[in-house]
């Protein structure tokens, strides 16, 4: 009994929020691997964090794009919710984790990502890009700003997380981006996914959209990949990918971009280039480099980050926390706000969300505030803050959105953060090789396995067509089975459940 006026208070302290209360054991398992708390510190400031387990070959981090691509027209001014990527993501093809193709997605947390790049700052129009670089499912799809401060969050193809520093990555001298033709020769590349210019040459991949949107000025080679088009370190000696061409398309643009394909364009001299130097059948190899030199300045100093074979990565704002030390933050921010952040140790990845407003107050947190957060309370040694503020959301399965958007509701961006629990790939033997199939309804010919894919055409009921080889086909995703087909003059992916075997001749006028 001499112990209760003790107890009494501290009891009242953690009421009017002077100690946040211990909620360090109430982690709750959402999936195997995967961890959701809901954290009430000082203030009181609600955190809402996921964690996932290191280093599994079937738990994944990873980016998404609104609407599916860059700028997409698929969404409003190219932007879309949290919980409208996940849905558009979530049971879909995730390609080459671990080095492996054909995993699926079963997603287990999201969160908002990067800031919104502008035509001009501060106050030009958006451009439906996000403002950092970033690599998607294997794939480097978009380029780091060129010695700006920092580059992004990233996990390799393994699993292992880091945070990059000032990187080059095809800026300049210091890192080219580069194709080897067959015959050994070289060629610069000169961006990954952006407006050809008059002297360009453009790498393409499924994320730049449905097509190039390119004029009909240049040329265009379609090639297979081997493998994802992943980012490598400078110092690495393997390819990002290798290509086998399979189209040259010379004075015709908007070229359509399969899912395991890219689309090397070529205007002005390498235009030229392209026209010497590719055949129909040849390979030819890509280097998408990224140079880190890390940050020098910073205390404690982040030293270079490898990035190769670089799985998924997002720009960040800012690097919190290193080597659980908090860094002397550039342009520091007092102000307590909705937050968002990617941290991580040795065990542990986690996804964390500030709340800055709910029905019981909050004050949301600074940048401080966020770095000792993440490493007083998850024990994590490293972290970066992406966008904030009314951006900052995130979604749980089972639990939908988690927190109260400061906005008062989601909002709409470029692209986001998850974790995933990959599935084994299953697949259908409805169909083999070589046969003739028609549509048995109105349906969407796709440029993947699956209806998160871009459109290529729409079809009419009796369309027929030839099932194409392909590894995939008869893979199951977004509850289908889908089939790589030719069908009207072109090729993509149709589901399994709108073809038919096409009507044999059965009558003597065949003979």
């Amino acid at each position: 009994m001499r112990n209760l006026p003790a107890i009494c208070i501290l009891t009242i302290i953690m009421m009017f929020g002077l100690i946040a209360p211990d909620s360090r054991a109430a982690w709750e398992t959402i999936a195997t691997g995967f961890d959701y708390q809901m954290f009430t510190e000082a203030g009181p400031t609600r955190v809402f964090v996921t964690r996932m387990q290191n280093g599994n070959s079937n738990y994944a981090f990873d980016t998404m794009n609104a609407g599916g691509y860059f700028n997409s027209s698929a969404v409003s001014y190219g932007r879309e919710t949290v919980s409208g990527m996940v849905s558009r993501y979530n049971n879909s093809l995730n390609d080459y984790f671990w080095k492996e193709w054909g995993k699926r997605n079963d997603i287990i947390a999201a969160v908002n990502g990067d800031y919104w790049e502008r035509e001009y700052y501060p106050s030009g129009p958006y451009t439906g890009y996000p403002a950092g670089g970033m690599v998607q499912s294997g794939w480097f799809c978009r380029r780091f700003p060129g010695f700006s401060g920092g580059s992004g969050v990233f996990v390799n193809a393994w699993g292992v997380p880091h945070i990059g520093g000032d990187v080059w990555n095809g800026d300049n001298s210091a890192a080219w981006q580069k194709v080897v033709f067959f015959d050994s020769s070289e060629a610069h590349i000169t961006n990954i996914n952006k407006t050809r210019g008059s002297d360009d040459l453009i790498v393409y991949t499924r994320h730049q959209g449905p097509h190039t949107k390119t004029d009909n000025s240049g040329v265009e080679v379609v090639a297979e990949v081997n493998r994802t088009a992943l980012p490598y370190a400078y110092s690495a000696p393997s390819n990002s990918c290798t290509a086998t061409i399979k189209e040259i398309r010379d004075g015709q643009g908007s070229t359509y971009i399969p899912y395991d394909q890219i689309v090397l364009s070529g205007s002005g001299s390498y235009a030229t280039t392209l026209r010497d130097k590719c055949v129909v059948g040849q390979t030819m190899s890509i280097y998408l480099t990224i140079r880190d030199y890390g940050f020098s300045g910073r205390t404690p100093a982040h030293p270079a980050q490898d990035w190769t074979s670089g799985y998924a990565s997002c720009g960040c704002d800012r690097e919190i926390l290193i080597d659980s030390q908090v860094t002397n933050l550039p342009s520091p921010d007092t102000t307590k706000r909705a937050r968002t952040a990617f941290a991580y140790n040795a065990t542990y990845t986690f996804l964390v969300v500030v709340e800055e407003q709910y029905s019981g107050g909050a004050y949301g947190m600074n940048f401080q505030e966020l770095a000792e957060f993440c490493r007083d309370r998850l024990s994590a040694t490293h972290a970066a803050s992406v966008d904030g503020g009314g951006s900052s959301c995130m979604w749980v399965k089972g639990k939908g959105i988690v927190n109260n958007p400061s906005d008062g509701g989601e909002r709409a961006t470029y692209n986001g953060m998850m974790f995933t629990s990959l599935q084994a790939p299953s697949y259908s033997t409805a169909f083999s090789t070589g046969l003739t199939v028609q549509t048995n309804k109105s349906t969407t010919l796709y440029l993947g396995p699956g209806s998160n894919f871009c459109a290529r055409a729409s079809l009419s009921t009796g369309q027929t067509g030839i099932i194409l080889s392909h590894t995939q086909n008869g893979y199951y995703a977004k509850s289908k089975n889908w089939w790589k087909c030719s069908i009207g003059g072109m090729e993509g992916w149709i589901a399994e459940s709108d073809l038919t075997l096409a009507a044999r001749i059965t009558t003597w006028e065949q003979y």
